[in-house]
């Protein structure tokens, strides 16, 4: 058996920046939410909220199809000994049913065809119920070298809706194997993400969907299709964690798990282990967090990760973003700097919490790009004054903004609650926008991404720092 490899960190594009490892994601909800609230006198460290039950383990294992029948058992061994929840297999046709489920495990894959049965989800039965299965094309191309006995570009996703024995929440797994890039059939990676979105959209109103998968494309390659997955909020896991483990030959990563609909939740443990098969396997672990109100409290405490604001759930969901910025504003205490840039500041509430923390002896920072005053920001300037020289101010530098390459909406605060640390870069403006539509932000409480947002919010308003 190999050794496990050694996870490697890789930067990502501009949005991916402010992320880093142990982020928190979410499953069960609408919307990605990185904020936890303790109510009890100790505060809780997220970290440990990750490892600590409830705990839902996904794995993803290709089990190489050309492996004896004892190399085979022992990965699946290897696989099961994780006591993961859910487990997503490629290569398995030609396997027999009863390898893939023994003991408390269950599988599910469409028998009778080598292309339908290539892909299996087999769960934790003492655990989950499965409710509903199926099966979903991925790809249709037909050609094949003369010694080849399977056309390649015909793929197949079985899937899973389970319930959970115990709180009754569903949620859906699919396996997914795409087809290697080949000249007999083209490139088939971008057709195969359309179709596995509509499998996705498809079973994301019973609740969240988690995807598990060999996808034969280099994460964050040319040829990956984040613009596809983004259209449908399925997001790879290591957007989340910025920890990218080696899962095949040359240094490569093209196994993944990707989720849909994950909010209030914490990841922790994420790593590959070898297997027999040419593939590692990917683990990681799933932990829920409560959802909490904007109020701000002393024992607020933020986790890393992605926010979400995804129409047609709760209320509180719909406005993730929204509530991300008003919470960080709200724990904001006294001594405490906080930097907002936005396009457009006209969301009476977070008006409202600025001036709040104003009152409290925080110093408030904000810059927007707006062409003409507003009457929201004009009643801000009133209470913060206009000099960038001073403590608190309110400006709009439309010139100054687009220079410095700002998103839409950028969060600075100094030390919030018990994080020392807290940057909030977000693709929605602070304006009736921020509670509609499909939007995403990231958190983070690195000092390095802290520094590295201030640099281009400072360089709007011509100050140093």
């Amino acid at each position: 058996m190999r050794t496990q490899p050694r996870a490697r960190s890789r930067g990502g594009r501009a949005a991916k920046a402010v992320l880093s490892a142990g982020l928190v994601i979410g499953l069960f909800g609408g919307a990605l939410v990185a904020v936890h609230h303790s109510s009890s006198p100790a505060e809780t460290d997220l970290e440990s909220v990750a490892y600590s039950p409830p705990r839902h383990r996904m794995v993803q294992a290709n089990l190489r199809a050309s492996m004896g029948t004892a190399r085979f058992k022992k990965d699946v061994r290897e696989v099961l000994g994780t006591a993961p929840d859910f487990v997503t297999y490629n290569e398995v046709n030609g396997r027999r049913t009863a390898d893939l489920e023994p003991g408390r495990y269950r599988v599910w894959r469409k028998g009778g065809d080598p292309y339908k049965s290539a892909t299996a989800v087999a769960w934790d039965n003492d655990r989950w119920a499965a409710t509903s299965k199926g099966i979903h094309q991925i790809s249709n191309k037909r050609g094949k070298p003369a010694d080849q006995r399977l056309h390649w570009g015909i793929r197949y996703a079985n899937w899973v809706t389970l319930e959970n024995r115990t709180t009754g929440r569903n949620v859906s797994v699919v396996a997914v194997h795409f087809a290697p890039k080949s000249k007999y059939y083209g490139d088939l990676v971008r057709p195969s993400a359309r179709a596995l979105n509509v499998l996705v959209k498809s079973l994301a109103g019973r609740g969240p969907v988690m995807v598990g998968g060999d996808l034969n494309v280099q994460y964050d390659g040319s040829r990956y299709p984040g613009d596809i997955f983004a259209a449908k909020h399925l997001v790879p896991i290591y957007d989340v964690t910025q920890q990218v483990p080696v899962t095949h030959g040359r240094a490569s990563t093209i196994d993944y798990v990707l989720a849909r609909g994950i909010a209030r939740f914490a990841t922790g443990n994420q790593r590959a282990f070898g297997l027999e098969s040419d593939h590692n396997a990917v683990s990681v672990d799933f932990s829920p967090l409560p959802v909490t109100s904007t109020a701000g409290s002393a024992r607020t405490r933020f986790g890393p990760g992605v926010v979400v604001t995804d129409p047609g759930m709760s209320v509180a969901e719909e406005q993730s973003v929204l509530r991300t910025v008003l919470k960080a504003v709200n724990s904001a205490r006294p001594g405490h700097v906080v930097h907002l840039a936005t396009r457009a500041l006209t969301r009476a509430r977070v008006v409202r919490a600025l001036k709040r923390a104003d009152s409290r002896g925080v110093q408030v920072r904000v810059v927007t790009a707006e062409e003409t005053t507003t009457a929201q920001m004009r009643s801000l300037q009133a209470v913060l004054g206009k000099d960038v020289n001073k403590d608190s101010w309110a400006v709009p530098r439309p010139s100054g903004y687009d220079r410095a390459g700002l998103r839409a909406t950028v969060l600075l605060v100094s030390r919030t609650g018990a994080t020392p640390t807290f940057a909030f870069s977000s693709s929605t403006q602070m304006s009736a926008l921020a509670g509609s539509g499909k939007r995403s932000g990231y958190v983070s409480v690195s000092k390095a991404s802290y520094e590295k947002l201030l640099r281009p919010v400072s360089s709007a308003v011509g100050r140093r720092s």
